[in-house]
C-alpha cells in the first residue's frame, strides 16, 4: 500500500446508475430535482458537507465519474452543486460554470486577469473576495483534465493561520481592518474595488477569510483609494509566509474525473505550478462553481 494522501480519507464513490439517471433528459421524466435519486443524493451530499465542510478537513471528493463525457461532466457538476445551494455567478456575465485553464495571461494582467486564467502556482487565497454582493461558501472543482505535470491543490485551514497569529493581535487586528479588492471586471458602470475585510469576526473567537493579496495590492493602486499602511503590509507578509509553511499546507492532485468541494470560509487554496502537454488531454482544465448555503 502507498503512502496516505490527503484526499484519500474524504473520497465517495458515486453510484454510475445514479449519475445516469440525473442526467437522462427523456421528455417523459420528472425534472431531477423531483426524482427520488437526486433527493437521496442531495441528502448524502449535505451529510458529507455538514461532516469536512463545518467541520474538518474543510473539503471532500466525489469519485466514480471516469464514465462521463466532457459534455457529460459540464451538466453534471452544476447539478451535483445545486444540491448543497445556490449557484452564484462568476463574472459581469452571470456565468454559473467557469473554466480554470491557462488563458496565458498573468494574474491581474489588464482589468480581467484573474488566477484561474493562469498556470502559475502560489498566491493562496479564497475565491471571490473581489466580487460584489455575496461570498460563494464553498466551491467545487471538477477535473476533466490534468496537466501534463504539476497542477496540485495546495490547501490551508485558516484555524491553524489564526492559531499561529495568536501572539501578535496587532496583525490580527490590522487583518481585520476593511481593504479594498479591486474587482477585475471590465463590464460598463461595474465598480472598480469593493470593500471587505481580509479576517471577518464571526464571533466566538473564528474568521472568515477573504484573501488575494495581488487584488488588494491592484486595489489601493487606484488614485481613488488610500495606499495601504505599513502596518497592513506587515500583517499580509506574516499571512503569506504562514501560508507557504508546508507544516500548514495539505497538498493533493485531483484524479481526473473527480470533484472537490472546499469550504471557501475557512480553508485558503492554491495549487502548484502547472505545465500543459501538446494536446487537449494533457491541458489542465477544471469546471468550477461558486456556492451559497441555503
Amino acid at each position: 500500500m502507498g503512502i496516505p494522501r490527503p484526499f484519500d480519507s474524504v473520497r465517495y464513490t458515486v453510484g454510475r446508475e445514479l449519475v445516469l439517471d440525473l442526467l437522462d433528459e427523456a421528455p417523459d421524466r420528472p425534472p431531477v430535482a423531483e426524482r427520488p435519486g437526486y433527493q437521496q443524493f442531495t441528502k448524502e451530499l449535505r451529510a458529507h458537507a455538514d461532516r469536512h465542510l463545518d467541520g474538518t478537513p474543510g473539503y471532500f471528493l466525489l469519485s466514480g465519474l471516469d464514465h462521463l463525457t466532457e459534455d457529460q461532466a459540464r451538466r453534471f457538476a452544476p447539478l451535483a452543486s445545486a444540491a448543497l445551494g445556490d449557484l452564484l455567478p462568476q463574472d459581469g456575465r452571470g456565468t454559473l460554470l467557469r473554466e480554470v485553464r491557462d488563458r496565458g495571461v498573468e494574474l491581474g494582467e489588464g482589468l480581467t486577469g484573474r488566477y484561474s486564467d493562469t498556470r502559475h502556482g502560489g498566491n493562496l487565497h479564497t475565491d471571490s473576495p473581489h466580487r460584489p454582493g455575496t461570498v460563494p461558501d464553498c466551491f467545487a472543482l471538477y477535473c476533466v483534465h490534468q496537466a501534463a505535470s504539476g497542477g496540485s491543490l495546495v490547501l490551508v485551514d485558516l484555524r491553524d493561520l489564526t492559531a499561529r497569529l495568536g501572539d501578535r493581535p496587532d496583525l490580527l487586528k490590522s487583518l481585520e481592518q476593511p481593504v479594498h479588492f479591486d474587482c477585475r471586471d471590465d463590464t460598463p458602470g461595474a465598480p472598480r474595488t469593493v470593500v471587505r475585510p481580509v479576517l471577518q469576526d464571526t464571533g466566538g473567537g473564528t474568521y472568515r477569510a477573504h484573501y488575494l493579496r495581488e487584488y488588494i495590492e491592484i486595489g489601493h493602486g487606484h488614485e481613488s483609494v488610500t495606499p495601504l499602511t505599513a502596518e497592513q503590509v506587515e500583517a499580509f507578509d506574516a499571512l503569506d509566509a504562514l501560508l507557504a509553511d508546508p507544516a500548514l499546507q495539505q497538498t493533493d492532485r485531483l484524479r481526473e474525473h473527480e470533484m472537490i468541494f472546499i469550504d471557501n470560509r475557512a480553508v485558503l487554496h492554491g495549487r502548484t505550478p502547472f505545465t500543459d502537454g501538446p494536446v487537449e488531454a494533457a491541458k489542465r482544465l477544471m469546471l468550477r462553481t461558486w456556492i451559497t448555503f441555503r
